[in-house]
């Protein structure tokens, strides 16, 4: 979807919105990781995989036959709420099967595969959205997936299918009750409100009409009083709370908000890399999605060497601050040498981007597995993928709020008395192409003024990752055996 959300959106006429199509998927994934880990807990791991696999199916078929961008917002939140149910499932199944000092390594071969499914994925889902049709790229995946769940049900040993409710300090459920009655319904649905009204709050802020201002107030306080629910509905009333807050550590926060920055930091430039190929060097839909190839091969690579070093030292610390800081030079870089454009050799930054995530992926996770209180792993290994999707969810809204406003700033600023001034810059900002039409001179003013408000993408990334750096040297080193 990052590799052709811009091709889908345009053709919708929404290009403005089409960071939902990114979110939606977010969201779905976030309000369904407790229930998938409730499930796997109560009926099986093996159960709720195969299910998770059939919904992401249907969900696929959906998003194909939509004829409007809303119809695809709701179709993608139906595909996030299934695919937190294959990653999270596959997450605790090595978890439980594993010892500690093996989780990274074996983190770092998931995420391979999944990266290589992503290096692929991107460039054939730009080569479907310019050639034979982005609805495609969501039919493909049926029989991928169909393939998914054979194997899963002939292959996977019948162990992984044994509910281990055993193991959960906060008092078993009676094998006659349905565990279903003891999720946490007034966290789930007062925390996807919360989240829902933010979204909508950073979309008000964005809107250059000076009457969102009432919105906006009103959003606020409506952000204020859901996320105050959420927080007194998991301290005082839950009896098994979407997030555990009374038994989280002060070192589990930590990581758990490191998380939120990674990906609140990364996501905004990473989901931006296709329109800004085709805005600032005319790329195709097929080029500009092959910029993720290097990110993902990055990813892949970086979480392959934390696995090692991590087994092999069985330490994490140095190398999560070392990594840091790293990620911190290549936005900066990004920053100064994207404004000019994309050169080849900026190719390196890419790598780089996805070297240094892919080795605090499961570095982070790690820590997560060693600093869980006795029999709450699941737990806490669902709110760190919460944590994950917070960021997945904030950064695209923050990054589309801040980008979008000064890119329209300053095409009303800077393109004088352009004939059809507003339709124009409509069209702009919603088809990414639209520009070429252009007069060349008009061209020329469209293309600075995307390129200075792309940078503030890269310093999303530096902001957010520069928090990250505190509160890693403050954590205690895993213990890991």
């Amino acid at each position: 979807m990052i590799s052709t959300y811009t091709a889908i959106a345009s053709q919708f006429h929404a290009l403005s919105e089409g960071s939902w199509l990114v979110m939606a998927y977010n969201f779905g994934y976030c309000i369904a990781l407790p229930v998938c880990s409730v499930l796997g807990d109560a009926y099986g791991r093996k159960k709720v995989l195969l299910g998770s696999y059939s919904l992401f199916g249907l969900s696929c078929l959906a998003c194909g036959a939509c004829t409007s961008i809303t119809q695809l917002v709701l179709a993608r939140v139906l595909s996030g709420a299934s695919g937190a149910g294959i990653i999270v499932m596959v997450s605790i199944i090595l978890a439980d099967f594993l010892p500690s000092q093996d989780v990274a390594l074996y983190r770092g071969y998931q995420n391979a595969v999944n990266v290589a499914g992503r290096s692929f994925g991107a460039p054939i889902g730009g080569f479907f959205a310019g050639s034979i049709g982005w609805r495609w790229s969501f039919y493909g995946q049926v029989p991928i997936i169909l393939l998914c769940a054979i194997f899963t049900a002939y292959r996977l040993p019948a162990s992984v299918n044994d509910a281990q409710l055993e193991d959960d300090p906060l008092e078993a459920v009676p094998s006659r009750r349905s565990p279903l009655r003891d999720l946490d319904y007034g966290g789930i649905i007062s925390f996807s409100s919360t989240v829902l009204i933010l979204l909508f709050l950073f979309r008000a802020i964005g809107a250059r009409d000076e009457s969102m201002t009432l919105q906006v107030s009103l959003l606020s306080v409506a952000f204020v009083v859901g996320g105050t629910l959420f927080i007194a509905t998991e301290l005082f009333w839950a009896r098994k709370p979407l997030i555990p807050l009374r038994q989280i550590s002060l070192g589990l926060a930590g990581y758990f908000v490191l998380q939120i920055l990674l990906l609140c930091g990364r996501w905004p430039l990473v989901t931006n890399l296709a329109p800004y190929l085709i805005r600032v060097n005319r790329a195709s839909d097929f080029v500009a999605s092959t910029a993720y190839v290097a990110v993902a091969i990055g990813i892949s690579i970086g979480g392959i060497i934390s696995g090692l070093i991590i087994k092999h030292t069985h330490r994490s610390k140095s190398l999560t601050l070392i990594t840091t800081l790293l990620l911190i030079t290549i936005y900066t870089s990004v920053t100064f040498h994207w404004r000019h454009g994309f050169a080849p050799w900026h190719t390196v930054y890419l790598a780089g981007m996805g070297i240094g995530s892919g080795v605090l992926f499961p570095a982070l996770f790690v820590g997560v597995t060693a600093s869980a209180p006795e029999g709450m792993l699941s737990v806490c290994i669902g709110t760190y993928y919460i944590s994950q999707q917070l960021g997945l969810i904030i950064g695209p809204a923050v990054g589309a709020t801040i980008q979008q406003r000064v890119f329209e700033d300053g095409l009303w600023r800077e393109l004088g008395d352009l004939d059809g001034k507003g339709q124009v810059i409509h069209r702009i900002l919603n088809e990414v192409r639209y520009a070429e039409s252009l007069p060349a001179a008009a061209q020329k003013i469209v293309r600075e003024v995307y390129l200075h408000s792309f940078t503030s993408l890269p310093l999303i990334a530096v902001g957010a990752t520069v928090l990250m750096v505190p509160i890693l040297a403050l954590l205690r080193e895993p213990d890991i055996v």
